[in-house]
Order: C-alpha cells, then sequence, then structure tokens
C-alpha cells in the first residue's frame, strides 16, 4: 500500500496571496505539479487544516486541485479536520471525507470520522477539532 499523505493545505476562500504574502492555492497547485511522476499511489491522505478560514471555496479549491491529481492514479482521497477547519463547511463540501464510507459517525457534535476499504487496507479518520480552540479531543461517540 502507497499513501501520499498531505497535511495543513491552510487554502483561504480566495486564490490570491493572504496578508503574509502566500498564495496558499498556488503553493499546493505547484506541490502537486511536482509530484505528477508518482505512480502505484494506492490512496491520498489529506489530513488537518484544510481550510485556513473555514470557507466553502477553500474545500471546494482542496477536493477540486487533488482530485484532479488523484483521478489519473485512480486513488481514492481522504480528507480529515484541523483545527483551522470548520465543520459545516467541510461537510458542505467534502462530506465524511471519505468517497465511499462503509460507516461514518453520526453524532451530535456532528465529527467528521468514518471508515474505508481501499484494497482491504482499513482507513479510519477521526475529528479532534475543538471549535475555535488549537487543541484537539476525541469525543466519547468516535472512542466508543
Amino acid at each position: 500500500m502507497r499513501i501520499l499523505h498531505l497535511s495543513d493545505t491552510h487554502l483561504e476562500r480566495t486564490d490570491a496571496p493572504n496578508k503574509w504574502g502566500v498564495n496558499a492555492t498556488d503553493s499546493l497547485r505547484l506541490m502537486l505539479a511536482d509530484l505528477r511522476h508518482l505512480r502505484d499511489v494506492d490512496a491520498v491522505v489529506v489530513t488537518g487544516d484544510l481550510a485556513d478560514d473555514g470557507a466553502v471555496e477553500a474545500y471546494t479549491a482542496v477536493r477540486d486541485l487533488v482530485g484532479d491529481f488523484a483521478r489519473p492514479l485512480n486513488a481514492p482521497v481522504f480528507y480529515t479536520t484541523g483545527n483551522h477547519d470548520e465543520r459545516t463547511a467541510f461537510g458542505k463540501v467534502l462530506g465524511s471525507g471519505h468517497p465511499e464510507p462503509v460507516a461514518a459517525l453520526e453524532s451530535p457534535a456532528a465529527e467528521r470520522a468514518a471508515v474505508s476499504t481501499v484494497a482491504g487496507w482499513r482507513f479510519v479518520t477521526l475529528d479532534s477539532l475543538v471549535p475555535g480552540k488549537v487543541y484537539g479531543r476525541l469525543g466519547a461517540a468516535q472512542l466508543e
């Protein structure tokens, strides 16, 4: 099993430089272009802080850019939340974060946790997001 793991893309609602002069969307584009040579990737996992400001537009951009990269590889893409993410916007664009979950958590806190199987391997994503905080926590429903 070969997994490409990307983390902390921090995309914003606009495809433009942020207050530090960095265009995170362009950075992701460039990184994926540099990785085009990869072959035999069985899955792509994008973890935490997909969006810097929790905007639907940022999740859409991550989904489209990473999806376009993974499609020719026939590799499913899995997404998880981080402390900068926003559950409602994440869910609106990415659902459970899995392409076809075997099981997705339904909890009062709307945590984005799910389980899928790829080539006999189980992918489990958990959601430790505590809105407005830099630390994370796994709730009782996920631990159960």
